[in-house]
């Protein structure tokens, strides 16, 4: 394990265990708030009278109480395989699990490990979901796609599950485990505290306990996401580096590129272009794999938001900006921003992260040419009925790397 990736492992575990704390510390609140209510209600039946602030904490109460049943109820909720998921056997493909048992027997894989079959043309060493996974290492499932066993030649499907066995030998995929089980249960809780809101009308009831609760959860996933998604690349070129020690590199390489267009894809993505570079060790041969590749021409990306376009919002409000997935800087409503990144060549994203309902975005996809600076003005709307900010481009100016106008 490299420093990167202790590094990366150490601020995960981190924010995990501040996750457990903190929301152990809101549940002790919540309940704390629903027997002081149910105090007051009592009080209310002996007494037939309340003060002011014990009708106000006899609502408070019932939030709470709403609060600490709804996140006992997310704790326990378990994940489940998607439909798309089909587990099989030796018996229904014995081709593959030949292959299988090979790499188990060279990288010494004991354990047993169940296998799915999809239709992606995709291979991956996954966990279910489940907010137990923070506290217990989590069983790991290996899923492959058919469009490979029916269409990669042998060399480079054996490669592919040497690369995804890798991954079974890293103790870091349970802190990967960890985070992406953070981010469901903040998903999974938010949704269903604003569907609950809007059948049953409770917000003004919680809004008390749960705004600095929404906060931090909201802070907290956007923290590890960041780290997260470094982590995922760095076991990613550990596990390539462990498949290159029992197959030729190039024959990696080259399953990563029919992989690609496998999946449809109209070109090679930079993350997998860095795979390669890592794998070959020279940027140079680069060329080798994906034809017409120079590996050093780059575009420029530069997204903005003006400051005070509207007449709303009265307070600031930040959000993370995402290009393909991945956090690149930071957003505000009130005050603006201005983002500029050198990239690659590909098909970009733009879309905007947030675990809270306050902020909504609709995406923006474009492809981006070496040479080439797309300057990308965002604008926002906001939705009295909803009560949401939606984020949108507003129009992108495209000029060539000497400031001279290319198109609209």
């Amino acid at each position: 394990m490299n420093k990167n990736v202790r590094a990366e492992c150490r601020k995960i575990n981190f924010s995990t265990c501040l996750f457990i704390i903190v929301t152990i510390l809101f549940l002790i609140i919540c309940a704390f708030f629903a027997w002081y209510g149910f105090c007051c209600i009592q009080k209310f039946f002996t007494q037939w009278s309340l003060k002011s602030w014990e009708k106000w904490s006899v609502l408070i109460g019932l939030g709470g109480a709403v609060l600490f049943i709804q996140i006992i109820a997310e704790l326990f909720e378990k994940g489940r395989l998607p439909d798309k998921y089909n587990e099989i056997t030796k018996l229904s493909h014995p081709g593959l699990f030949e292959l299988i048992d090979e790499v188990r027997h060279k990288l010494n894989v004991t354990r047993d490990i169940h296998v799915f079959l999809t239709s992606d043309a995709s291979a991956s060493i996954f966990v279910l979901p489940d907010v137990q996974n923070l506290v217990r290492n989590p069983e790991r499932y290996l899923s492959v796609g058919s469009p490979l066993i029916m269409n990669l030649p042998r060399n480079e499907l054996l490669a592919v599950l040497y690369h995804e066995f890798a991954h079974l030998s890293q103790d870091s995929i349970n802190v990967t485990s960890r985070a992406a089980s953070t981010g469901m249960f903040a998903n999974s809780f938010l949704k269903e505290r604003i569907d609950y809101n809007a059948k049953y009308g409770s917000g003004n009831m919680t809004l008390t306990l749960m705004v600095f609760y929404y906060s931090f959860l909201d802070r907290l996933c956007r923290y590890i996401k960041k780290h997260y998604e470094v982590l995922s690349d760095e076991l990613e070129f550990e596990a390539d580096k462990v498949a290159t020690q029992y197959v030729k590199p190039d024959d990696l390489c080259q399953a990563l590129v029919h992989m690609v267009k496998l999946a449809g894809g109209n070109g090679v993505p930079y993350s997998i272009k860095k795979r390669i570079e890592c794998v070959v060790g020279d940027k140079s041969l680069l060329s080798r794999f994906i034809p017409n590749n120079t590996g050093n021409e780059t575009a420029k990306i530069c997204i903005s938001h003006s400051p005070r376009k509207h007449f709303l919002p009265w307070v600031d409000y930040s959000y993370p900006i995402l290009l393909n997935g991945k956090d690149i800087g930071e957003g505000n409503i009130l005050k603006g921003f201005s983002i500029e990144r050198e990239v690659h060549p590909d098909l970009y994203t733009i879309d905007i992260g947030s675990y809270i309902s306050t902020v909504d975005s609709n995406s923006y996809t474009f492809e981006a040419d070496a040479g080439y600076c797309y300057h990308i003005e965002l604008d926002y709307k906001y939705s009295l009925l909803k009560t949401t900010y939606t984020i949108f481009c507003d129009k992108m100016k495209v000029s060539n790397l000497n400031n001279n106008p290319h198109h609209e």
